[in-house]
Formats: C-alpha cells, structure tokens, sequence
C-alpha cells in the first residue's frame, strides 16, 4: 500500500485517518481467512501423522505376510569365541538337524621361487633374445611378451601390472647373502591350481650376431641353453629356473560332516549339505556341533514390530480424532478403527491347534491396543510351528487380509491421500480468495486516498484564502 503526503496541505492527520479506514475494513476480514489456512495446514499435518503410521503398520503387515519368514533356517554352531573354525549360512531348503564339522585343510593357492645362486640384483638379464614366458593355474593363465635384455625387476613389474593377470603377484626377497631370489604367489586354491611357469625363447637365426651375446651369457646362471631360464618345469633334461617348495603347492579345502570327508577347491562348501552353505576359517582340533532349527527369533522380532507399529498406529488414530481435535469425527478414522477391529477378532479358517492370533500370545487391552506375551508365544511355538505361519501369511492369514484391507487408505488412490488432496484444494482456494480480498482493499486505500487528497487540497486553499482575508483585515 502506497505512503504519501497526505495531510500536508490541510494540517491534518489525514493519513492515519485512511489508514484506520482501510484496516476497520481489512483486518477481521484478513485474520479469519489466515485462520481458516491454519486449520487447513494443521488438518494437513494430522493427516501426514494418519498416513505415516498407516504405512509404518502396513510394512510389519508386509514382512508378516511372507511365507519366506516362516521357512527361515538357524544355524547354531558351538565352538569357543574368538577360535572359530566355521561360519554357516542357511537357506530355506536345509533340513532341520545337528551336525558334527571339522576342518582337516584349508584351501590354499601356491608359491614359486627361484632356483638358488640364480640372480644376485634386481638388475640382472633375464633373457638376451627375448620371448613369450606363459604363467597358468588351472584353466587360468597369460602370456607375457619378454623383450630382449629384460631385467629381474623390469619383469617383476610386467607380470604385477599384466592386464591378463588372474591372481599372479610377483616379489624380489633378498637374503642378505647376495643372494635375490623371484618369488611368485598364486591366490589361485585348489589342488589342480598349481603354479606353472614355462617359456619360449625367440629362435635365434644360425649366423645371427645374437649368437655370440647367447653364448657369452651362458656364463650367467640365469640363463640357461635356451636363452631364456625361467620355467617350473625341467624340459629336455635341463634344469628348471623355478621350483615350488614342498609345501607350497595348490591344496583342496578338507572338511569333514558326520566323519565323511568332503574336498573343494576353495574354502566355501556350496554343495556340502543341502541348503547350507559351509566357510572354512580355520583347521580344527575337533568337530563343532552345529544344529540347525527354523528361524524363531526372526519370526518373534517380525510379530513384536507388528504390534509396535499397530500400538503406535492406534494412538496417533485416537489422538487425531479425540474431543477437540482437528480431526475429530473424521469418517475415515473412524472406519478404520472399526475395521481394524473386525480383522484382528476374527479367526482362522485353517485347520491346525490354533484358531487366531489371541491364541500365541497376543492379547487386546481395554484400551484397544495389543499386547505380547512372550512366554505364551515361545510355548506356542514349540507346540505348532507350522501352524503359526498360516494364522499371518498366506491367502486366509490376518496379514493377507490386513495388507488388503490397507491398500483402501494408503497410496496415491488411498483415502487418506484423497483427503489430503482435498484439503491442500481448500488451501488453494482460501489463499487465492486472499489474494482477490487484498487486491480489494489495495483498490480500496487508492480511492481514499484519492478521495482526501482532493479535500487535502481544498482545505489547503481555503487556509489560504482565510489567510490572505486576515492579513486584509489587518491592515484595515
């Protein structure tokens, strides 16, 4: 709203006199529609609190309403802590049962080194001509190209950095003696995963000047007749560069279940038992007995956080609604306490030792909310397991029925968003009736001003007519 003069001409407070006329005017009318945008937003934000706790509650329905969470297996393992020598994992196919494992070898990937007196630095030729040197484990291998006059550590580096490389890492280990020596590690396990290295030199042409550098490089321990001495594997009656220790070659995983002995290439047993899946860590001294048993306290925990958050769900239903509050005779709320009420008292159609939930340990307060009893609920599970699953999962279970049932208030279809559709459409319409109302009064104030500032102005020359007639007067 536009701030003048007005007033200046006549003496008088006009501007505070337009001021108070707009604001008689604006103000009562002003205050009710931001009033009327509070109860929204405050409509808004209960709904929100509605909806959050409906989703919370139908994600407990959900997780009830697998039939996976009934078949889960336990693995039990008894052996000392901080010395374990297996871990297991279970799936839904392993049979319940107790089982004695052991760990009589672990799986292990293998060691080559070089031949003793055979390089004395990192500097040393490896090979004058040059050729292909070939590294496999298994089904796993590459070649390296080897440049004429390579050296140790050059091809250290080119066999670490081989793109190719399928677990190879290649170390110089000084003796201290002068003595350096290749070492070669392979991550590669199993007992057919031996380390082999073999070689094939560049054929050198007869008549060709390398003749003569081969031949003088013979002296050299490192080279053998080929040119090119590096192999694990003695051909032709010559002596191998490389050997594996004793000791040090490729090995199988060992374990054994109920004294039958069981090898693998690795250290996880996928295959050993059915639906269990088997990690070696460590030899044992003795077996570990492992019992494996269905999953009870996941079930127990997914049963807990399904009353919690229908507890939960509950209360900010009955504080909404109460006496007094923004959502109090809500139809929505109302029909869905009703209804919730309705699925939790009724009862199983399958045939089995019980008939409903209140049956495991769950009980209805007077106040409407649940409650668990926990000694109730293990005893029910030790008597009927398999008849608990189908009172929550399944097509007749109360989670079927309740997650069905919920689908009408969640969601961008739900009750609940419809409602908060509706309300944020009132918001906009009250917010835009303000806008219109102050445009109004904006009108208003500029025809008042307009309005005094022309009675500004007669005052005005009036004080000056009066003015000139009494200074007349005067001088008569």
């Amino acid at each position: 709203m536009s701030v003048g003069s007005l007033g200046a001409g006549s003496g008088l407070d006009l501007e505070s006199l337009v001021k108070n006329m707009v604001s008689a005017q604006r103000d009562t009318k002003v205050k009710l529609y931001n009033d009327k945008l509070d109860g929204f937003e405050t409509k808004l934000s209960a709904l929100g609190s509605v909806g959050a706790a409906i989703d919370s509650f139908k994600s407990s329905v959900k997780t009830l309403n697998d039939e996976t969470l009934f078949t889960g297996r336990n693995a039990i393992i008894d052996q000392e802590e901080g010395n374990e020598s297996i871990a297991i994992s279970t799936d839904n196919t392993a049979s319940n049962g107790s089982y004695a494992i052991s760990v009589n070898q672990m799986a292990a990937g293998s060691r080559i080194v070089s031949a003793d007196n055979l390089f004395s630095s990192g500097d040393d030729i490896i090979t004058t001509v040059g050729g292909d040197l070939n590294l496999s484990a298994g089904d796993d291998s590459f070649t390296l190209t080897v440049e004429p006059g390579t050296t140790l550590s050059q091809l250290r580096s080119q066999i670490n950095n081989s793109a190719e490389n399928f677990g190879v890492s290649a170390n110089l280990v000084d003796d201290g003696n002068g003595n350096l020596f290749l070492t070669m590690t392979s991550s590669k396990q199993g007992a057919e995963n031996t380390l082999r290295i073999t070689n094939e030199p560049t054929p050198v042409p007869e008549g060709s000047e390398l003749v003569s550098d081969v031949d003088d490089a013979l002296e050299s321990p490192a080279l053998l007749e080929t040119g090119f001495g590096l192999d694990s594997v003695s051909t032709e009656g010559l002596s191998a560069g490389l050997y594996t220790p004793l000791g040090d070659e490729a090995k199988d995983a060992i374990i054994t279940v109920d004294g039958i002995a069981i090898r693998n290439d690795t250290n996880t047993f996928d295959d050993a038992v059915s639906g269990l899946t088997i990690e070696a860590l460590a030899t044992s001294d003795k077996p570990a007995n492992v019992d494996i048993s269905y999953d009870q306290q996941t079930v127990k925990e997914a049963v807990e956080t399904f009353i919690s958050s229908y507890n939960e769900m509950v209360d900010v239903l009955k504080r909404s609604s109460a006496k007094g509050a923004v959502l109090s005779g809500n139809s929505m709320i109302r029909n869905l306490q009703n209804a919730l009420s309705s699925e939790l008292m009724s009862s199983s159609t399958n045939t089995g030792v019980f008939s409903s939930i209140f049956d495991i340990g769950i009980e209805m307060q007077n106040n409407a909310v649940l409650s668990f009893d926990n000694a109730k609920f293990d005893d029910a599970m030790q008597k009927g397991y398999n008849d608990v699953a189908p009172l929550f999962s399944g097509d007749s279970g109360l989670a079927e029925s309740l997650d069905n049932m919920l689908d009408n208030y969640t969601g961008s279809q739900g009750m609940n968003n419809t409602l908060k559709e509706s309300v944020r459409r009132s918001i906009d319409d009250t917010e835009e009736s303000l806008n219109d109302y102050e445009k109004r009064m904006e009108r208003y104030e500029s025809t008042l001003r307009d309005k005094f500032t022309g009675l500004d102005s007669q005052l005005a020359n009036m004080n000056a007519q009066g003015n000139y007639l009494n200074s007349m007067l005067e001088k008569l």
